[in-house]
């Protein structure tokens, strides 16, 4: 069975006003148990959605699905397999109403039927990919115009419709990957969610578990969060008013964590 919590407003505001106080989670999913790594997490504001990708020990890649969850009570509705597509973000287009999702060779698709597993690529003035990191997360903005791609410490801003640079910001915080396990983007340096007001990156490191909030016009950063939970660097989102990062358990369950940072 599924579990989703809600705090009570007044708990969340208390844990505001305490500056040294971790935040805790406004909601929590659990997720289902698979061979590779949950993700992200997207919403259309009725149904949440996530998606898999990065190593697998299945060769058939079952691994690799979309899962739908009911955005008012969490249960899961159904999960459909997505084999052909290591993903790295799920995003849903508020503009044309549509999910898209990036894949590890720096790919982006629109789905076209969730039942069937069909996407279809989307180009960029012809160009299939337009930025360099196949690690990276990107995120789509609530807009659906533009496109976010950070790449340690550099976010760069692309037209969603032609692919073309509309900005870009240097020195954004992320977290330092670890020298156990050298994989750029472990720890966030990646990974980036966009909301109506910020941008948003983050330190999943085990001693650290910050969000980073920026202003999205100037690029400068607003304010910093410790949060209480979240391990995995890849899976910072932003879905229905709220920051969510996993706690990520390869062939276990696991859980999406979602965090309400100021008005956003």
């Amino acid at each position: 069975m599924k579990v989703f919590t809600l705090t009570t407003i007044c708990s969340f505001l208390l844990s505001l006003t305490l500056s040294a106080q971790l935040l805790r989670p406004v909601i929590t999913i659990v997720d289902d148990p698979s061979p590779a790594n949950i993700s992200h997490i997207t919403s259309d504001g009725k149904f949440y959605y996530t998606c898999t990708g990065g190593t697998t020990k299945n060769k058939d890649k079952t691994g690799y699905k979309i899962t739908k969850y009911n955005a008012m009570t969490g249960e899961k509705v159904k999960s459909y397999p997505f084999k052909l597509f290591n993903m790295r973000s799920i995003m849903y287009n508020s503009k044309d109403k549509n999910l898209y999702f990036a894949t590890y060779d720096m790919k982006i698709y629109k789905i076209i039927d969730l039942e069937t597993g069909m996407a279809q690529q989307c180009l960029f003035n012809g160009k299939e990919t337009i930025y360099k990191n196949p690690r990276s997360s990107p995120a789509l903005d609530p807009n659906g115009k533009i496109l976010y791609v950070l790449d340690n410490g550099t976010l760069t801003l692309y037209d969603f419709k032609n692919g073309s640079v509309k900005n870009t910001f240097s020195g954004l915080s992320f977290g330092p990957d670890g020298t156990d396990d050298p994989i750029v983007g472990k720890y966030g340096s990646t990974a980036v969610a966009v909301g109506k007001k910020y941008i948003y990156t983050w330190d999943g490191h085990s001693k650290q578990k910050k969000i980073y909030a920026y202003d999205k016009k100037t690029g400068k950063l607003v304010n910093t969060y410790q949060i209480s939970s979240g391990n995995w660097g890849w899976s910072l989102s932003f879905a229905n008013g709220f920051v969510f990062v996993s706690v990520n358990q390869p062939n276990s369950v696991g859980m999406w964590n979602g965090y309400k940072l100021g008005d956003d």
